[in-house]
C-alpha cells in the first residue's frame, strides 16, 4: 500500500531499472502512447521512478515539462522496448485519431494474449496454475530444463547491489556528542548504523531469489512456503513497523533544488550541477558525503567562535538531515544506481521530531520484495534493496546454510542482524541451490526470536496478512494518496489474524494444515534441479574403527530376549498359572505364537537348498498343533 515502492511506467510494473539516465532535449518531446503506437520512442528521462515515480497521478495531457518525462533509459539492455510499446495505454490523446480509428487493431496483432501455460503443467510442478498464474515468466523454467553442463544457466549469478560498506565507512561523531545522536536515537533510524555488513555472499541471494515468487511474496522450498515478515523487520532492525505510510510523489528538477536548498543549506547553482551530472533531483553518495562532513565541519567552528545558537542549530540540523538522508538511501532504498541518491525522501526529514512517525519497517519490506519480484524473473540480472537485512534473516532462519560467525561484540539489546559477522561464502550458488533442493526440516529456525521477546514483543501488527502493494496496483482507480493512507488505517484490524483465526497452538514448530503438502507441490516448483539417483556413499576413513566400537558395545541379543519370553509363557502354562478357557490363557497362547516364528525363522535359513521361509505361515502351523 507504499505509493513510492516499487518501480512503475505509466501504472504498470516496469522492467528497466537501469543506472544509466540520458538528458531529455527540449527539441525531443515524449512521443504519443496511444492505441496507435505511431512515432518515435520516447526519449529518456531524468527521474528514477524508484523514487516517488508514479502512474496513480496520470494527466491527459501528453504536453508536459521535460523534467517531468519519467522513461528509464535503456542502454544497458534490460528493456524490451518491443514489449513495452506494445501495452495499451489507458488514456486518449489529444493528438489522437477518432475513436473509432483508435480502437482498430493491426492486423498481426491478436487482440489477446494467449495462454502461454502448459496445459499439462511443466516438469516438476506446477500442474495447477491456479497460484502461480505468471509462472511461464519465471526463472526456475530455464534452470529446470537446463543439460548439466550448462553453465550459462546454471551458474548464472546475479548481480547483488549493496551498499553496506558506504555506511560502514562514512565518518561517524563519537557517541559522546550529545546533540547528533540523541537527535538520530529519537527518529527510530539509529539502528541502521549498526546492522551492514561489508561482505555479501552473492550465491545465497542468488539462490534465494530464483525461489522467490511475486504472487505470493514468498520462497518457495521443499518444505513450504516461507516468507520475510514485520516481525523479521523489526527484530532483524530494530526500526518502526507501525505508523503513517510513505507516500511522497514524483519530484521535479526544481522541486528537488528547493528541497536541497532549504535542508541541506546547499547553494541552488550547486543543485543545479548535482542534478545535471546525475540527469535527475539526484545527489551522488560522494557529494551528499561531502555535505554531511561540511556541515560538520561548520557546527564545530561556529560553536568555537560562539556563534547566535540559532545559527548553530540550523548547521545541526542540516548536519543531521544529510546523515540520515544518506543512511536511508544507503540502507532501505538502496538502488540499482550504486552511484546517487533520490532527494524526495528529504521531504521526510523536514521536520526532526516527526521522522519516527513513518513506517520504515513497511518501506524496507516493500522495497525489498519490489526487487525480489524483477529479479526471479527468467531475464532477471541483478537484486537490489536492503540485502544486508535480506542476509541476515538468511542467516537467522537457515543458520547451516552459509558462513558466519557470532559477532562477539554483540549483545541481547542489540539488532539481531549484528548477531553475524559474516564470511565470504560460495559464489557459485550451485552448492546453495542444491542444499535447498535437499534440505530437512531441521534445517530450518522457525522461531528464531524466542529469546528476543523481551526486547521486541510480537505485537498485534506481526499478524497482519496480505501483501504490501503499490497503491497504484492495489487501490481503486480514483483513490488518492491520502484516502489510501486513510482506509488502510481504518481497515487494518479488519486484516488482524485473531486469536480465534489463529486456532490452536502447534505441537511442532514444523506443523501444517493435513493436504497442505501434497497441494503445494501441484501448484509450485519447490525443487530447481531434478534429483539424480545418489551415489554410493565414500567409505568412511575410520569404518573399522566403528565396526570394533559397535560390536563392543553390550548390545542384548533379540534372539535371547525372544527364547527368554517363550521359556517364561511355557512355563506359566505348565505351572497351570493360566488356566483353559481364561482371558489370559488365550492371551499367553498369542503372544507364543508372536515369538515362535523367530526360532522357526533361523532354524531355517540354516538348510541348504529350500525355499524362502514365511514367517505368516510358521506361526499358522504353530497355531493349529
Amino acid at each position: 500500500m507504499e505509493h513510492n515502492i516499487g518501480r512503475s511506467r505509466l501504472g504498470r510494473p516496469s522492467q528497466a531499472h537501469s543506472s544509466a539516465r540520458r538528458e531529455a532535449t527540449p527539441g525531443n518531446p515524449p512521443a504519443k502512447r496511444g492505441r496507435r503506437r505511431q512515432g518515435q520512442p520516447p526519449s529518456q528521462g531524468t527521474h528514477d521512478n524508484e523514487a516517488g515515480g508514479s502512474g496513480a497521478t496520470r494527466s491527459h495531457s501528453r504536453r508536459q515539462q521535460v523534467d517531468d518525462v519519467d522513461v528509464d533509459a535503456a542502454e544497458d539492455g534490460n528493456v524490451n522496448v518491443g514489449q513495452y510499446f506494445a501495452d495499451d495505454a489507458d488514456w486518449p490523446d489529444e493528438d489522437e485519431e477518432p475513436p473509432e480509428q483508435e480502437m482498430q487493431q493491426p492486423p498481426h496483432q491478436p487482440p489477446h494474449a494467449p495462454n502461454l501455460q502448459p496445459e499439462d503443467g511443466y516438469p516438476g510442478g506446477p500442474f495447477n496454475f491456479s497460484l502461480l498464474t505468471e509462472y511461464h515468466k519465471h526463472r526456475a523454467i530455464p534452470i529446470w530444463n537446463a543439460e548439466p553442463d550448462d553453465e550459462k544457466i546454471l551458474k548464472k549469478t546475479m548481480r547483488a547491489i549493496t551498499n553496506g560498506k558506504r555506511v560502514i565507512n562514512l565518518p561517524k561523531m563519537d557517541r559522546n556528542v550529545d546533540w547528533f545522536w540523541r537527535a538520530i536515537e529519537a527518529t527510530g533510524l539509529e539502528p541502521l548504523t549498526r546492522t551492514n555488513y561489508s561482505i555479501i555472499d552473492h550465491g545465497v541471494l542468488t539462490a534465494f531469489a530464483e525461489r522467490w515468487h511475486s504472487k505470493t511474496s514468498t520462497f518457495h522450498i521443499p518444505i513450504g512456503e516461507v516468507g520475510i515478515t514485520l516481525d523479521d523487520v523489526q527484530c532483524l532492525l530494530h526500526i518502526p513497523i507501525e505508523g503513517k505510510l510513505l507516500n511522497h510523489r514524483k519530484i521535479t528538477r526544481a522541486e528537488g533544488v528547493e528541497l536541497v536548498n532549504t535542508y541541506l543549506g546547499v547553494p541552488e547553482s550547486k543543485c543545479w550541477e548535482y542534478f545535471i551530472d546525475t540527469h535527475g533531483p539526484h545527489i551522488t553518495y560522494g557529494e551528499l558525503a561531502f555535505v554531511y562532513t561540511t556541515r560538520w565541519e561548520e557546527v564545530d567552528k561556529a560553536v568555537n567562535e560562539n556563534r547566535p545558537m540559532h545559527e548553530i542549530t540550523v548547521l545541526r540540523q542540516q548536519c543531521i538531515r544529510a546523515f540520515l538522508l544518506f543512511l536511508v538511501c544507503t540502507t532501505i532504498f538502496s538502488n540499482k544506481s550504486q552511484f546517487y541518491v533520490d532527494v524526495v525522501y528529504l521531504s521526510y526529514f523536514q521536520d526532526l521530531s516527526e521522522v519516527n512517525q513513518w513506517n520504515w519497517g513497511v518501506a524496507t519490506l516493500t522495497y525489498l520484495q519490489h526487487y525480489l519480484d524483477d529479479s526471479c524473473k527468467a531475464d532477471g540480472g541483478q537484486v537490489a534493496g536492503y540485502l544486508s537485512f535480506y542476509q541476515g534473516w538468511i542467516m537467522m532462519h537457515f543458520p547451516k546454510m552459509t558462513v558466519w560467525r557470532r559477532d562477539p561484540n554483540y549483545r541481547e539489546e542489540m539488532p539481531r542482524n549484528v548477531t553475524f559477522s559474516t564470511g565470504q561464502g560460495h559464489r557459485d550458488h550451485v552448492l546453495y541451490r542444491q542444499f535447498l533442493d535437499n534440505m530437512q526440516v531441521s534445517d530450518f529456525e522457525f522461531c528464531p526470536y524466542d529469546g528476543h521477546r523481551h526486547v521486541r514483543p510480537l505485537i498485534d501488527v506481526c499478524w497482519f496478512f496480505g501483501i504490501p502493494r503499490d497503491p497504484d496496483a492495489a487501490a481503486p482507480a480514483g483513490m488518492s494518496l491520502l484516502q489510501i493512507d486513510r482506509v488502510f488505517m481504518e481497515e487494518v484490524e479488519m486484516r488482524m489474524i485473531d486469536e480465534e483465526m489463529r486456532g490452536p497452538t502447534v505441537v511442532r514448530a514444523w506443523d501444517h494444515v493435513p493436504g497442505y503438502i501434497s497441494w503445494f507441490y501441484k501448484v509450485s516448483h519447490p525443487i530447481m534441479r531434478p534429483i539424480a539417483a545418489p551415489e554410493p556413499p565414500p567409505r568412511p576413513a575410520n569404518l573399522e574403527v566403528l565396526i570394533e566400537e559397535l560390536e563392543s558395545q553390550s548390545v542384548p541379543d533379540t534372539l535371547d530376549i525372544c527364547r527368554n519370553v517363550r521359556t517364561e509363557l511355557r512355563r506359566a502354562l505348565e505351572a497351570n498359572e493360566a488356566l483353559p478357557g481364561t482371558p489370559i490363557y488365550e492371551t499367553v497362547n498369542r503372544v507364543l505364537g508372536f515369538v515362535e516364528p523367530a526360532f522357526l525363522y533361523r532354524s531355517r535359513r540354516r538348510l541348504p537348498g529350500r525355499g524362502r521361509f514365511d514367517p505368516h505361515d510358521a506361526a499358522r502351523r504353530f497355531n493349529t498343533q
